[in-house]
C-alpha cells in the first residue's frame, strides 16, 4: 500500500514537471504590471465590554488646535485665513518675524490670483472694550496689506484692508456654562485675505 501511494506521488511530481516544461519561460527584461490585491480591512475583535451606563463622564485633555493657515477656494475667490496668533504678539500690530513663512504663502497665493482687489479683514475675539477690538483688528489687517503690498509682484495689485473686531466670530468665545473658551476664542482672533479667481 506505501508503495502504491509512493508511485501515485511520483507520477504526480512527473506530471507538474513536465507540464512545467511546456511553457515558455517569461522574458526577463520586461516587466509586466501585476494588479495589486485589495487591501483587508481590519476588522476588531467582537466582544461586548459593559453597558452605557457604566461610562464615565470624563473628557479627553486634548484641546481643539487652531490651525495657522486656512484656504477655501470658490467660484469667485481664494480665501486664506491666518491665524493672528502666529502673525502678532498679543495685543500688536507688528508682523513677528515667524509670521513671514505664512504671509509668503499667502503672497504666493495672491500672485496666482485673478485680477481685481484684495481685500484683508483683521478679527479679534471678546476680551476687551469693543472700540479697542476693532480698532486693533483694523491695525493688523493694515499691517498685512502693507506687507503683502511690499513684496515683488504686488506694486500694482489693489489692497482694502479692514477690521471687523469682534462682530464676527467663527467660534464661541465663552463655553455654554459662561466660562471663557480660549481655544474659541484663538480662532476668533484671525486675519482674512480674500483674492479674486
Amino acid at each position: 500500500m506505501i508503495r502504491r501511494r509512493a508511485g501515485w506521488a511520483l507520477a504526480g511530481a512527473a506530471a507538474i514537471g513536465f507540464a512545467a516544461c511546456g511553457k515558455p519561460a517569461p522574458d526577463a527584461a520586461v516587466e509586466r504590471p501585476t494588479e495589486a490585491a485589495p487591501a483587508a480591512t481590519p476588522t476588531a475583535p467582537s466582544r461586548q465590554i459593559g453597558t452605557v451606563s457604566a461610562l464615565s463622564g470624563t473628557t479627553s485633555p486634548l484641546s481643539g488646535a487652531v490651525s495657522d493657515f486656512v484656504v477655501e477656494r470658490t467660484a469667485t475667490q481664494t480665501r486664506v485665513q491666518l491665524a493672528a496668533d502666529t502673525l502678532f504678539a498679543f495685543d500688536e500690530a507688528t508682523l513677528t518675524p515667524e509670521a513671514q513663512a505664512n504671509l509668503q504663502r499667502a503672497a504666493d497665493l495672491v500672485r496666482q490670483g485673478g485680477p481685481g482687489e484684495i481685500s484683508v479683514v483683521g478679527h479679534s475675539d471678546s476680551k476687551g472694550e469693543e472700540a479697542y477690538n476693532l480698532a486693533l483688528s483694523t491695525r493688523r489687517a493694515e499691517a498685512v496689506a502693507a506687507w503683502l503690498k511690499s513684496q515683488p509682484g504686488m506694486a500694482a495689485r489693489a489692497f482694502v484692508a479692514a477690521g471687523r473686531g469682534e462682530a464676527e466670530p467663527i467660534a464661541p468665545n465663552a463655553r455654554p456654562d459662561g466660562t471663557d473658551d480660549p481655544d474659541g476664542r484663538a480662532r476668533n482672533r484671525r486675519v482674512v485675505v480674500n483674492i479674486p479667481r
